[in-house]
């Protein structure tokens, strides 16, 4: 059952009276007609996890009144912080803006349009054990791909393995990293989805990854851009630049769970 997920000993330790156990960080960008539903839908999920946390909120320099809904979201709990950038940088450099402002021990990206059942927060603290340095996310077949964005998402898996020696079912997914691995390193990918991957290399020269079944919720605004060739040729180039800098020494297959 849900409620009966217990956080596991890997997770315990230090003071965790002044901070966070778990950050989660949220990029945005011209998501005004969700952004405050779905701020509400992550704070009231995290509010049953039963453990520390907050939310950083990145507006990627948007222009559609995202900001303003988001200061009114957001007034009065200190748990959340809203950082506005000035101009759209993209969604790599919004997740590494939130690394960047994180305090919790673990850090977790969940984005705009959610992408997941929030009652699975809970399975990925759920799987921290000593040792283990990401928690990834992977979902079953998503009835919403079309047969390109599919083929798309085959290829990333089998580039990010062969080129950059992770093997996991969705790279590009919801995971959820220590972030005193992340926090400090150089990230090279700001510029394109090949930064979850970098991000989960970074991990795996700190410990295990190991995977989780997520339940995936498609989003009901907007569009997905991820199987568009911009997005593509520039995944494709960071996958290239973290093969050549040697991110990776070894295959790294993660444990599973």
């Amino acid at each position: 059952m849900e409620g009966d997920i217990s956080v596991q000993s890997g997770l315990t330790g230090g003071d965790r009276s002044s901070r966070p156990l778990l950050t989660v960080g949220m990029p945005a960008y011209n998501e005004a007609s969700q952004i405050a539903s779905s701020v509400r839908a992550v704070r009231d999920a995290l509010d049953t996890v039963g453990v520390p946390w907050e939310l950083v909120v990145v507006d990627d320099g948007s222009s559609d009144g995202t900001e303003g809904e988001l200061r009114a979201t957001v007034a009065g709990d200190d748990r959340i912080r809203v950082i506005r950038l000035p101009q759209n940088r993209g969604v790599g450099f919004a997740i590494a803006t939130a690394i960047g402002s994180a305090c919790g021990d673990w850090f977790m990206v969940i984005p705009a349009d959610l992408a997941m059942d929030l009652r699975d927060i809970r399975r990925y603290l759920s799987a921290v054990t000593p040792g283990v340095a990401a928690v990834a996310g992977y979902t079953a077949t998503r009835g919403d791909y079309s047969p390109w964005r599919a083929l798309v998402s085959i290829v990333n898996r089998w580039a990010v393995c062969m080129l950059v020696g992770i093997y996991v079912r969705n790279p590009n997914y919801i995971h959820m990293y220590r972030r005193e691995a992340v926090s400090q390193a150089h990230l090279t990918c700001t510029g394109s989805p090949a930064l979850f991957a970098e991000l989960l290399s970074i991990c795996a020269r700190f410990g295990e990854i190991v995977e989780i079944p997520v339940r995936y919720v498609p989003r009901t605004t907007g569009r997905a851009t991820g199987a568009r060739w911009q997005s593509i040729l520039a995944t494709g180039r960071g996958l290239v630049r973290l093969a050549l800098s040697r991110h990776v020494s070894e295959h790294v297959r993660p444990k599973p769970n």
